[in-house]
């Protein structure tokens, strides 16, 4: 705050009039230091978002590159164990090597979203122009959409696991064919949400590299349930 003091007895109008443009230029001068403190206080503020905001979207990169690997065995598990379901369904005997090889899986990846949430919080965002902060947002809104569709497959675990205590299950071929296409119905729908988790998993893999190599990301994958 500015306190202003006349510094004596002014003597005459011209007087007064050259002092008050005295004190009008003074206080531009020191509303306009202080606009561009503030004004660099913004730009240090953006440029540290953008930093953390970087470095985040690569280490969440890595985490995601590594867990496609991993997603593709639990859906090749997935038609492994509809298949020998099946068989149990159609009153065919199965193999006890194939047997053998009966295990429902699930997995996450764990994804970083502090930087963003700081960026939010500290309002960061607005000192950016609008087309980098949207492009922010769509890599972190396709981060919680995966995370999201992720949940589903473990719901579902968690329902064959009560499947497995309601019949009383120690070994796959116990299961009547009823109560094979019971376990069926429900892996089937596992099957469609990690088909589901997968293609979003691609999505968010190249809205990522897209936005690291500073190029346009390729539109976005369909679901294939097959």
């Amino acid at each position: 705050m500015l306190d202003v003091h006349l510094p004596h007895k002014l003597h005459g109008f011209w007087e007064f009039l050259l002092h008050l443009f005295t004190i009008s230029v003074g206080l531009l001068i020191a509303t306009q230091i202080e606009s561009c403190v503030e004004w660099r206080h913004h730009v240090h503020l953006a440029e540290e978002a953008r930093m953390e905001l970087r470095a985040e979207i690569v280490n969440n990169l890595k985490e995601l590159k590594e867990h496609q690997p991993e997603i593709k065995t639990f859906r090749q598990r997935n038609d492994t164990d509809l298949a020998i379901l099946q068989l149990i369904q159609q009153h065919q005997k199965v193999p006890k090597e194939q047997l053998g090889q009966f295990g429902v899986s699930t997995g996450s990846v764990f994804l970083s979203d502090t930087a963003w949430k700081t960026a939010q919080t500290t309002g960061a965002l607005v000192y950016m122009p609008y087309e980098e902060a949207k492009e922010y947002a769509s890599i972190y809104q396709a981060q919680s959409k995966l995370l999201a569709l992720e949940e589903k497959p473990d719901e579902e675990f968690r329902a064959m696991v009560g499947l497995m205590a309601k019949f009383h299950m120690h070994h796959i071929g116990d299961l009547t064919a009823d109560q094979a296409g019971d376990y069926a119905e429900s892996l089937g729908r596992m099957r469609a949400q990690m088909a589901e988790a997968d293609t979003q998993l691609q999505n968010t893999i190249e809205k990522s590299s897209a936005f690291l190599e500073h190029r346009k990301a390729r539109p976005e994958l369909e679901t294939n349930v097959n």
